[in-house]
Formats: structure tokens, sequence, C-alpha cells
């Protein structure tokens, strides 16, 4: 169902003159996100930021180098404020997938950062010491190398496949919106050629809901819980064929 924008057209914060002598790298980046958050990726550029600021363009380079390192710092500013739950070390369920619902919801907050990851990649700091922590967990659960990465982007990619689904539908616009856009739209059909879409319209319209987000992340994890079961068994008799073959041959 294609989505119906509403026009996020927010309007510009005027910006702030910053104190003389008091700009940083640190509202620099603030500054950036803001822009990002209220008027959209493309609309950073280091002029609009200055602006935002009240500054002068070129003060901007004495703490940023160029663009790619304002985005960058962004990128590492929002991630920095997701942490892996605590949690016992072996607890993919409650650990890695909760990490998930938290990058879910940041990504909420800051519709850009989807588009960050699309486009750019994440190469910062923050990302990696998550990953390392993640996929550390997946691995003590008992995924073997492969199936721990393949289980993460599986995750990963649904978590935010989902957001880009949801953001415009229901978060960039009222939800009650995206209800309307699929009751004129099925209103439309004729229900002798369409039975099945006007028996299903209280599903349909649900279909960018937190409940259809849920349903389909459980569907992953209830198939992933059965490979880490898997692999846990046949690790289990892996090291069990290998202590009787150690045993007999120290017996001959």
């Amino acid at each position: 169902m294609p989505a119906q924008r509403s026009g996020r057209d927010a309007p510009k914060r005027a910006g702030r003159r910053v104190p003389r002598n008091t700009l940083s790298r640190s509202l620099i980046v603030e500054a950036a996100l803001e822009l990002i958050d209220t008027a959209g990726f493309e609309a950073v550029t280091m002029p609009s930021v200055a602006r935002r600021l009240g500054v002068g363009t070129m003060s901007l380079y004495r703490h940023v180098e160029d663009k790619g390192d304002l985005i960058n710092a962004v990128a590492e500013r929002v991630m920095g404020q997701i942490a892996v739950p605590d949690g016992a070390s072996d607890d993919w369920e409650g650990r890695v997938v909760g990490y998930l619902r938290a990058l879910r919801e940041t990504a909420i907050a800051h519709p850009a950062l989807g588009r960050l990851l699309a486009d750019h990649g994440l190469t910062v700091g923050p990302v990696f010491v998550q990953l390392e922590t993640v996929h550390g967990i997946l691995v003590r659960a008992g995924f073997g190398p492969s199936d721990a990465v393949r289980a993460f982007y599986s995750l990963f990619t649904y978590v935010f496949g989902f957001v880009m689904w949801e953001l415009p539908r229901v978060r960039q616009q009222p939800a009650d919106a995206y209800v309307s856009s699929w009751n004129r739209a099925i209103d439309a059909l004729d229900p002798s050629d369409f039975p099945h879409l006007h028996a299903l319209r209280p599903e349909l319209v649900s279909a960018a809901s937190p409940d259809q987000f849920e349903y389909g992340l459980g569907l992953l994890v209830e198939s992933l819980r059965t490979r880490a079961k898997r692999s846990n068994s046949h690790s289990a008799a892996t090291k069990t064929r290998r202590v009787r073959k150690s045993s007999d041959e120290s017996q001959q």
C-alpha cells in the first residue's frame, strides 16, 4: 500500500547565534543532527549548519574536517545512545533482540539513521563495540560462526526494513491518515473483484503497526531459536565423538 506523505515540512528553526569563542565540535554535531531530524538528510551542508548556529561557514572547519567528517560524527552521536542490554552472556533473545528493539526506537527518533546506514554505512566506534558484543553473545549461545553473522543480519535488516516501511506511513504523518488511505483505496475497489481485500481490511490497516513489527520479529526469533538448538546439539555430538575417539586412541 503506497504511503501518503503528509508533507513533513517542519518549519525551519531559526538559527541560534553561538556566543563568541564557544563554538565546538559537539555544538556543530548537535546542530547538524537537529537539521537532519527537522529538514531531512539532504538539508545538511556546511553553510546550512553554519546558518543554524549563526556563525560563518569557515569557522566550522576548525572543528570538523568536512561534511563527511560531520556526518560520521552525527552517526557516532546517534549510535552512541544505544546500548546492548545487560544480562547473561549467552542470552541472545534478551540482549541481541533487545539491542535491535532499541536500535529501532532510535531510528524512529532520528529518521536519517536508516539513510545513513543504507547510503554510507556506519564505520564509527560505537558500532564496532556493539557488533563485537552482539556477535559474542550469539557465539556463546551456540551459534556457529556463519550462523552468528547470518542470524544477526537477518534480524538487523528486518528491523531497518520495517523502520523504512513504517516511517512515512505512521511516523511522519498521523497514524489515522494511513488508515484513511487504506479505507479510501479499498472503498474504490469492487468487492466482487477484490473480496479478500475487503474482508481483510481490519488487518490491512495495521500493516505498519508495532504489532506487525513484533509479529515478524517473533517469527524470525522462533526460527533462529530452533537453529541455535540444532547447532548446540551438533556441537555436543561432535564433542562427544572427539572425546570417544581420544579415549579409544589412548587405550590402544
